[in-house]
């Protein structure tokens, strides 16, 4: 049975999350209960533990329960960023890390789709839609992955070589640049790249841990 020490050290490992046990509780977990919110959570959670993507909002319920956290790390590992589960969920090639000015944003890829229709169709199976779409001025050749939006991060994704930007949301005050640049959008939704960020977490614990039984609530 794997201990919350043991799954504190894989999150910091995985994420590269500085502080992941945001509070001790009973050492060993068979059941944990994961959630991006405390809301998200039902009154009395069969679990041995708990996993909160935001446990700055836990307070002291469901005391004496032992609680996991990764918050910038799940951003940026399990949501848009540099997200390689999803890209290799995708199918997506050649993935290369995206910087701009000494900081990692996301990643460069290739989709195995030919047309815009076709990408948008594929990552809305994969993640069960998305929630605003622009498209580019010619032919999905290469895809940015992006945790987020602003018009030097689109400039900088299309001098890598990218014409269709893929992000949480879309932000308005980056429209004008991805117009003149011809770079489409994809905005899959915040919540929903974070409950995918969510499950996918879910699946590679269990994967980790076959002993482990994580139960995923989204509210």
């Amino acid at each position: 049975m794997p201990t919350l020490d043991a799954l504190a050290a894989w999150l910091q490992s995985r994420l590269q999350e500085p502080r992941p046990l945001w509070r001790p509780g009973p050492p060993d977990v068979r059941h944990l209960a994961l959630a991006l919110d405390p809301d998200d959570l039902p009154q009395s959670p069969r679990a041995d533990a708990l996993f909160l993507h935001r446990a700055f909002r836990l307070g002291d319920r469901y005391a004496p329960l032992g609680v996991l956290t990764a918050h910038d790390g799940f951003d940026a590992h399990l949501t848009t960023g540099q997200n390689h589960a999803l890209a290799h969920a995708l199918q997506w090639r050649d993935l290369r890390p995206l910087d701009h000015q000494g900081r990692t944003y996301g990643l460069t890829a290739t989709p195995p789709q030919a047309t815009w229709p076709a990408l948008l169709a594929a990552l809305t199976d994969e993640l069960g839609g998305v929630e605003e779409t622009r498209p580019p001025t010619r032919p999905a050749a290469r895809v940015a992955l992006m945790n987020a939006m602003r018009p030097e991060l689109l400039q900088a994704a299309h001098d890598h070589g990218a014409n269709v930007y893929v992000t949480g949301q879309l932000r308005p005050g980056a429209l004008a640049r991805a117009h003149e640049l011809g770079v489409g959008i994809v905005a899959l939704g915040h919540r929903r790249s974070e409950v995918w960020g969510l499950q996918q977490l879910a699946r590679e614990l269990r994967a980790a841990f076959p002993d482990l039984r994580p139960h995923v609530h989204t509210g």
